[in-house]
Formats: C-alpha cells, structure tokens, sequence
C-alpha cells in the first residue's frame, strides 16, 4: 500500500478525520513509511509534553521512544473510534508516571540536551524554544517558561498533567478525560485548582523580596 499522504498533509490531519484513519490503516497493514509519518507528526508535540513534565531532557527522549516501540506494537489492535492523539498521549502518561516514581522531577533548562543513537547531540532549546530564541524577546519567553515549568514542578502530578495536555497540547476536556480515564468534572477540577496552586505560588514570590521593607514618609 502506497503512503496516503505528505508531510505537509500528515501536518495539517485533525485528530478522528478519515485522514488519520488512513494512515494508520497504512501502519496497521506493514507500511513503514506510514509509520515513520505518525512519528513525525507526533514525535515533538510528545517530546515537548514529556519534558515539561520529567524535567530530564534524556529522559524524555527515552520516553518518547518507548511511546512509539509501545504503539508499533499495539497499532494493529487499535481501532480508530476517536483521535490518535489521546491514544499516543495515554501511552505517554503512563510512561511518565512510571519514570516520576523511580525519580524526583529536576528544575529543567533549555540549555540541556540529549544525545542520539548516532551520538548527535540535541539542545532541548531546538525542541521547544521558540524561533526567535535568541531575541530580547526570545530570552524573555524562555526565562517565563523556566519560571513555569519550575512552578509546575511543584504541583501534583495528576495537576500537572492535566495542565499540560490542556494548555501546551490543546486538548480538549473529553480528550484529557479519555486520555486519563477519569470523568470530565475531575479533569477539570484537576485544572483549576493547578492553575490556582501556580497563581498562588508566584504571588507568593513577586510579593516576598520587598515586604516588611518600606519605611515611614
């Protein structure tokens, strides 16, 4: 079977099209490239997921490659009744937790990198940076984001998952409730009182360096 579509396609599938059933009906029929296009797609919305939430950018390179051994080995058994991407999501939470168990979550840096198979060294800035990186505003975005990946480091885990399925991967609440297997209501409580920890957590930083500090006028 020939592969259905190009990278610029496979870019632009919608998670539950009749698209992506085709290409995953190619996968599930022995077509490698087929394959090679499903990890294109989702390799760095994985990897940008699973390193916001180990915090180990080696780490999360091993994970995401386990993601995908995971589904080529379970892809003939999956059947296209929703979007892939809650599918692949779900292999990838489970892995993190796994990790998260065995190991407490660093303070993570854009500055760290991984190294392939063949030995090629990968800054996690080229996975997740954004391109204007090195920018004023660049170094602004990338200081923001330490600063929000170390107050998610202090939240639950189930929190922090949360978050980051919903705010960095755009899912929706029925996607992260069929990611997680739990109800809608607790996917969303799970969110709010996340995002309510982190707010509360940098108000307590922006308000700490001057109190007591100020002096009659």
């Amino acid at each position: 079977m020939a592969v259905p579509f190009t990278k610029a396609e496979v870019r632009g599938i919608e998670g539950g099209s009749i698209q992506e059933a085709r290409l995953i009906e190619a996968c599930q029929e022995g077509n490698a490239s087929a394959f090679n296009l499903l990890v294109w797609r989702w390799e760095g919305p994985l990897f940008n997921f699973v390193y916001k939430h180990v915090g180990d950018a080696a780490a999360a390179q091993d994970l995401v490659q386990e993601t995908f051994v995971r589904v080529v080995k379970s892809i003939g058994r999956y059947e296209h009744r929703g979007s892939f991407s809650t599918w692949v999501f779900r292999v990838a939470v489970n892995l993190c937790r796994d990790h998260l168990r065995k190991k407490r979550i660093p303070v993570v840096s854009l500055h760290d990198y991984y190294t392939t198979e063949t030995g090629e060294r990968v800054f996690v800035r080229d996975r997740v940076a954004d391109d204007d990186a090195r920018t004023d505003e660049g170094v602004e975005r990338s200081e923001r984001e330490t600063l929000v990946r170390r107050l998610l480091g202090g939240l639950s885990e189930e929190q922090r998952t949360v978050i980051l399925l919903k705010e960095y991967q755009a899912l929706t609440f029925a996607e992260i409730a069929e990611v997680l297997g739990v109800p809608e209501g607790t996917v969303k409580a799970r969110l709010y009182r996340g995002l309510r920890a982190m707010r509360a957590q940098l108000e307590r930083e922006e308000g700490s360096p001057d109190e007591g500090s100020g002096g009659a006028s």
